[in-house]
C-alpha cells in the first residue's frame, strides 16, 4: 500500500475493526489497523486500511461476516479531504 488512493473503514468499536482485520487476512487481503486519520475524525480508535482496488470484495466480506463499519471513506495520498464512501 503505497502512495495511491486506499480506503479506510472506521468502526464503533475496537473489537469490530480486530475482526475485521482477522476476516480479511483469512481471505488473503491486505489490511492494515491505523489510528484513525486526522482528516476523517476527530475521536480516537481504529480504522482499517485496505486497497480501493478491493473496496467491493473486501465490502462483501464484512457485510457476510456481519462485521459492522462506522464509515469508508477514499483517502487521498496528496491530502486533500477524504471522500465519505459509505
Amino acid at each position: 500500500m503505497g502512495t495511491e488512493n486506499v480506503c479506510v473503514f472506521t468502526f464503533h468499536s475496537t473489537h469490530q475493526a480486530l475482526e475485521f482485520e482477522k476476516v480479511l487476512k483469512n481471505n488473503n487481503y491486505q489490511v492494515k489497523l491505523i489510528p484513525v486519520p486526522r482528516q476523517v475524525s476527530s475521536s480516537c480508535g481504529l480504522a482499517g486500511r485496505v486497497n480501493e482496488e478491493n473496496l467491493t470484495d473486501i465490502k462483501n466480506i464484512s457485510d457476510e461476516n456481519y462485521i459492522e463499519y462506522d464509515h469508508i471513506y477514499r483517502v487521498y495520498s496528496d491530502n486533500k479531504k477524504p471522500e465519505d464512501l459509505y
